[in-house]
């Protein structure tokens, strides 16, 4: 099994996208012929969960192969720290070259002095000179932000705009994210495009004696859902397909449901740390509900953010065809994900937050190795983007790392059917005191509430919308009873490596 050379590995993500966003896997809405040829060409898993369904968190598991409660980057606005080891220090150290091109958010963005918020991410001179090393990447090319946010001309994409004779007070400010119309910046100075550019050229310039591990991260579809033309207008939001949500379906979920759905979110008894913003009781990143936006401009949220998803498939086909014109598709791992999804207007909801549905956890998850891994395959083995790190280690035969919590799956990308795990764990420490664990296995899904006297359980197998909570009904008492078991054998299993024990006392 394998090639005796190691591959070089394109890892590919987007930001907040929903996991039924690819036309080749079911959604006869969307425009995505790239993505429906890697499905074409390898392997789809319709089962992937994040371990955490923030950004900050969800990126360090992917990069440290640990869960947020080892790494404690448990929350955006939370700094991973610097020291802690990542599968980009372990492949460098391993003879690989390493570059991260788009997003990072392994820190805080909003907090002056840190080093991706601004005023520092506007410091033009700083950034021409700066490209790294960055969390064990070697080399770096960053940009933060979204749409026309003033942050989102930040860091070297934005040194490279004003290189370029853009100004970008034109384009992007303090008001940014709030443009009902289109966006007039033009497509090839936006940011998805030269976070594209900055891939390839990496992949380029390479030292050809040496394999790559490179992430090209897509800061979209993100909300603010906004993109240039034609992509913005690309899709009539009287046509978008409907969003999936009944009538009374709170009435048996936890209060953070109900409240939120209703606009009583400053009922809810939550300790709010952070800065409260988007107006739903300041409760990490929960956006405003289709009731509130009414559904007009909901289904025009929802046109954008498909637009926006289109167009960053555009560019994964430039991406695609960059590798088969350096003759690299046989020798490169490529692997297409996102760090999280969004509610997207499913049961009333947009953006993401601590109301665990498959909405914001499940994330689209391809991988194509040509030559050696199968060719149009569908699989439901869980896989979780913790795995990533063990996986990209086995594959270029560098050991895994100790305190990873993560596990290979490159017998599954072998043998797509052949589950290497049975279950999927995802934490969200919202605030302090607001903490939600979900266990997912093949059929099942728990959401604890620690320290509330809630949670859901789901058949979704039965119900894969989630519309009914079996966590009271007690013909599942005993299901719930193993689950909760399950739940507890996994932290026992996780709080491995334990040091050897060198005497009877």
């Amino acid at each position: 099994m394998g090639k005796q050379k190691k591959p070089n590995i394109l890892l590919i993500s987007t930001d907040q996208q929903h996991w039924n966003t690819i036309h080749a896997l079911g959604n006869e809405t969307i425009h995505t012929p790239n993505l429906d040829r890697l499905v074409k060409e390898g392997i789809a898993f319709e089962r992937a969960y994040v371990a955490s369904p923030v950004c900050s968190p969800s990126r360090s598991s992917i990069i440290t192969g640990e869960y947020p409660s080892r790494h404690q980057c448990w929350n955006i606005g939370v700094e991973l720290d610097e020291d802690r080891t990542t599968v980009s220090d372990l492949m460098g150290k391993g003879g690989y070259t390493t570059g991260l091109f788009g997003k990072a958010h392994f820190k805080p963005v909003l907090t002056e002095g840190s080093f991706e918020a601004p005023p520092h991410i506007h410091d033009r001179d700083f950034w021409k000179e700066w490209h790294g090393p960055y969390y064990g990447f070697e080399k770096v090319a960053m940009v933060h932000g979204h749409s026309d946010e003033d942050s989102s001309h930040g860091m070297h994409y934005g040194a490279w705009l004003v290189e370029q004779g853009i100004d970008p007070s034109k384009y992007f400010g303090p008001g940014g994210g709030h443009r009902e119309g289109s966006w007039d910046l033009p497509e090839e100075y936006h940011y998805t495009r030269w976070t594209a550019n900055q891939t390839m050229d990496f992949i380029e310039s390479r030292e050809e004696s040496k394999p790559f591990l490179a992430w090209c991260s897509f800061q979209d579809p993100h909300n603010a859902f906004l993109c240039p033309e034609p992509w913005n207008s690309m899709y009539d939001p009287d046509q978008m397909p409907p969003f999936v949500e009944k009538e009374g379906e709170m009435l048996d979920k936890p209060l953070i449901h109900q409240y939120l759905l209703e606009d009583r979110m400053n009922e809810l008894d939550i300790n709010v740390t952070a800065d409260p913003g988007h107006s739903t009781g300041g409760v990490q990143c929960l956006g405003h509900t289709n009731k509130k936006l009414g559904y007009k401009r909901a289904r025009k949220w929802l046109s954008s953010y498909y637009g926006m998803i289109s167009l960053i498939d555009h560019h994964i086909g430039r991406l695609l065809d960059k590798l088969d014109e350096l003759g690299l598709a046989e020798d490169t791992l490529v692997v297409f994900t996102s760090d999280h999804g969004d509610y997207a207007g499913n049961h009333g909801f947009w953006l993401k937050g601590p109301i665990h549905y498959d909405d914001i956890l499940r994330v689209p998850f391809l991988v194509r190795w040509k030559g050696e891994l199968p060719e149009g395959k569908r699989t439901n083995s869980l896989m979780s983007l913790v795995d990533l790190a063990p996986t990209f280690l086995e594959a270029a035969g560098i050991e895994k790392y100790p305190s990873m919590q993560g596990i290979s799956q490159l017998n599954t990308l072998y043998q797509p059917n052949q589950a290497t795990r049975d279950w999927c764990l995802v934490e969200n420490r919202a605030e302090p005191s607001f903490y939600v664990k979900t266990l997912v296995t093949d059929r099942y899904k728990l959401n604890y509430y620690l320290d509330r006297s809630e949670g859901e359980l789901y058949d979704l197998e039965n119900d894969p919308n989630e519309f009914v909570n079996l966590y009271n009904n007690k013909d599942y008492t005993e299901m719930k009873c193993e689950m909760f078991s399950k739940l507890v054998d996994i932290y026992g299993e996780l709080e491995n490596p334990i040091p050897p024990r060198q005497s009877f006392a």
